[in-house]
C-alpha cells in the first residue's frame, strides 16, 4: 500500500544542528537501504526547509508505523505532519465506472 508521508525535524531546544547531522547520516544509510528494498519508492528534501516526503510502498499501517516510530535513526526528530494512504487512480476510475458497485 503507497502512503504519502511529509515530515519536518523537530531538533530545536532538544540537539544542536551539528549532532543532528551526524544521526542523519545513518538515517542516509538506513534510507539508501529502504529504496533499495521497494519499501521507500522516493524521497525528497523541500529545499529551504526542514522538511520531507516520502512515498511509501508499506505493506500495511502497521508497517509503516514499526518504521516510522520503532526504525528510523532520526525517529525521536521527525514530526509526521500528513500521512496519507495512496489509492491508485486507474483503480478508482474502474470503480467510478461500476458506480461503485461490484
Amino acid at each position: 500500500m503507497l502512503f504519502y508521508v511529509q515530515m519536518k525535524w523537530n531538533h530545536e531546544g532538544r540537539i544542536h544542528l551539528d549532532e543532528l547531522w551526524d544521526i542523519e547520516v545513518d538515517e542516509a544509510e538506513h534510507v539508501l537501504k529502504s529504496i533499495e528494498s521497494g519499501f521507500c519508492v522516493g524521497i525528497w528534501k523541500v529545499a529551504a526547509q526542514k522538511r520531507l516526503i516520502a512515498i511509501v510502498d508499506s505493506p500495511d499501517a502497521e508497517e509503516l508505523d514499526r518504521t516510522a516510530l520503532g526504525r528510523l535513526p532520526m525517529r525521536e526528530y521527525l514530526e509526521y505532519e500528513q500521512v496519507w494512504p495512496l489509492r491508485d487512480y486507474l483503480g478508482f476510475v474502474e470503480d467510478v465506472k461500476k458506480g461503485y458497485r461490484v
